[in-house]
């Protein structure tokens, strides 16, 4: 007996799952490390215009999963955007599109504010409170850093967010009133198999790419008591001539160094990637391992996970997985 796909979608509180069965699509829920909001999309057939249209804002939670293990919630957002389309030959189609962060919130919101000798803690809880993100999670290993001077100057809460992801070597992203900022290449979640004859689909991955890779990564900054530009690089485990060298001056070596090492893990984690589609398996999430198997030599090994997408339809609930980081074999074929 072939497994059978569920669902569950409640929008402003309601539970509409029943009246979507019959005139689903397509469902669609997207997560990618480093960007500041998952998405998820709705397709229905809207020929009797059954649906009830949502408003922008309204809360949105998505679950999937199978019969016989239940469902798991794979989105909390809120509705961003509702379209409707049509033509004479292909009928009636509403999109229901979503983002894991409240668009018509403060997040977008400028802001102008500075900090003295302050840690990523303190600065991202005070621009958070203005956002209305309240709940600050950051991973231990980048708690402690701190920032001679920080500046808002017209720059909203997301942006400033990325920005300090990109200097020190994380991912920054928002749910609900919650942002997270966790480390580059960390591990924070379990892992995925990928297994040829088991629930691998499909797969188009290169497990090595010349171009991102380079042996160190350097930074110049101006060290104050030596009156003098001074610079400072990190070895990568990568083997290439070619050597990175960021272009702006830091303001001292502790920020040099953290730009350094976020270059560096930049440079490990792009030297490998592509995507392959599994069966759907809701505990895949980005910065979590995948297993790839089956496929051959040299490409069978360990990666990271970029993006997770789930895919509901009538035809079945697959996941595809954007890969990067490429390990524990994958690159190398030893025969």
């Amino acid at each position: 007996m072939s497994k059978r796909a569920i669902f569950s979608v409640t929008v402003a509180g309601t539970n509409i799952t029943t009246a979507l069965m019959p005139v689903l699509i397509s469902l669609s829920v997207s997560d990618k490390a480093g960007t500041h909001s998952d998405t998820a999309n709705i397709k229905v057939d809207d020929t009797n215009g059954q649906i009830i249209l949502p408003l922008k804002g309204a809360p949105m939670i998505i679950a999937l999963g199978w019969a016989d293990g239940g469902v798991r919630v794979v989105f909390t957002g809120t509705v961003d955007e509702v379209k409707s389309s049509g033509s004479r030959g292909s009928g009636r189609v509403l999109t229901i599109s979503a983002k894991g962060m409240d668009t018509t919130g403060k997040p977008k919101e400028q802001q102008q504010r500075h900090w003295d000798d302050a840690d990523l803690k303190t600065i991202l809880s005070d621009a958070g409170k203005h956002a209305g993100v309240t709940d600050i999670q950051i991973d231990p290993a980048l708690t402690g850093i701190k920032r001679k001077y920080v500046e808002m100057r017209d720059e909203s809460f997301v942006a400033l967010g990325e920005r300090l992801a990109r200097e020190v070597g994380g991912n920054f992203r928002i749910v609900g009133s919650t942002a997270y900022f966790t480390r580059r290449n960390g591990i924070y979640a379990g892992v995925t198999r990928a297994v040829w004859g088991e629930n691998l689909h499909s797969w188009d991955i290169s497990p090595q790419l010349g171009r991102p890779q380079f042996k160190k990564a350097k930074a110049r900054y101006y060290d104050m008591d030596k009156a003098d530009t001074l610079e400072t690089s990190q070895d990568t485990a990568l083997d290439p001539d070619a050597e990175y060298a960021t272009r702006y001056l830091q303001a001292d070596e502790n920020e040099a160094k953290q730009r350094n090492g976020s270059d560096a893990a930049t440079s490990e984690s792009d030297a490998g990637g592509g995507s392959v589609t599994i069966e759907g398996n809701t505990s895949a999430i980005p910065d979590g391992l995948c297993i790839v198997a089956g496929t051959r030599p040299g490409v069978d090994g360990a990666y990271r996970i970029e993006t997770a997408t789930h895919s509901y339809s009538r035809s079945g609930f697959t996941t595809s997985l954007e890969l990067k980081l490429p390990s524990q074999g994958a690159g190398s074929d030893d025969r």
